[in-house]
């Protein structure tokens, strides 16, 4: 069962909220809802904690309205959670966070430290490379997409409607493109305000949140660990999610 709040500026935010125990809050990634990219994790979680998971705004069920990515989106999907949070008053939550959802987790610890207790972020950079927006450029004209990318457009089809297809992903290269030319900071300025627990974990396959970059961001938290997974790319929970959850659980309890 979803439930919904409404946010200061009328935009829905629909959530899950399922299990009992410490809190914590899951922010999936870019072209996903809650429930398609951090679905094992919430009914893994949710016999021990508090899983509370949203669609980030303009996703899945939290439409209307649909999505927007303008260059402060990370900035503006943490300032929902934070929103939210108030609104429901769960206590202090750790967050976890994939891609997008990582750097909003990142951002919220360090703007809204009574609000969160710790933080596991995963496919993340603190910042936005140039080979991260050299990659996209691959992905426009969404009209020229073949069968490589056939099974990706059902599933955004599927999960935000036909109408979403073209914004979403000429509307994510954009921003990327906006945020690289004002210098690609996204929460590597902030990060040594994040004074909770942080454990970033990327895969050792990961081809454009840079290496280099993720250690940079590391180093800039101050009480912070960062683990690479092997034999896994972007999505850790796809790749190697015993590997995830058995980190995240030692996380938890430590």
């Amino acid at each position: 069962m979803l439930h919904n709040v409404t946010l200061h500026d009328g935009a829905l935010l629909a959530y899950h909220d399922l299990g009992s125990g410490p809190p914590l809050l899951l922010l999936h990634g870019f072209t996903d809802t809650a429930r398609s990219h951090m679905g094992l994790l919430i009914d893994d979680l949710s016999h021990d904690y508090r899983v509370i998971a949203p669609d980030l705004r303009g996703y899945g069920a939290s439409r209307p309205p649909n999505r927007t990515f303008p260059p402060d989106f990370y900035q503006r999907d943490a300032a929902d959670m934070a929103e939210l949070l108030d609104s429901i008053q769960p206590g202090p939550v750790v967050v976890l966070g994939f891609s997008d959802g990582a750097e909003s987790a990142l951002v919220l610890a360090a703007r809204r430290p009574d609000l969160v207790r710790g933080v596991v972020a995963w496919g993340v950079a603190g910042v936005m490379s140039q080979a991260m927006v050299d990659a996209v450029q691959d992905w426009l004209p969404v009209s020229a997409w073949d069968e490589r990318r056939a099974a990706w457009r059902q599933e955004i089809i599927e999960l935000h409607g036909r109408e979403q297809l073209e914004p979403m992903i000429e509307g994510w290269v954009r921003a990327a493109e906006a945020i690289v030319a004002a210098g690609g900071d996204i929460c590597l300025r902030e990060a040594p305000q994040i004074r909770c627990p942080t454990l970033l974990i990327n895969g050792d396959g990961e081809q454009n949140n840079l290496p280099e970059d993720v250690r940079r961001l590391a180093a800039a938290i101050p009480n912070c660990r960062l683990e690479f997974v092997t034999n896994s790319g972007h999505s850790i929970q796809d790749d190697q999610p015993a590997v995830l959850i058995r980190l995240i659980r030692q996380f938890l309890t430590s």
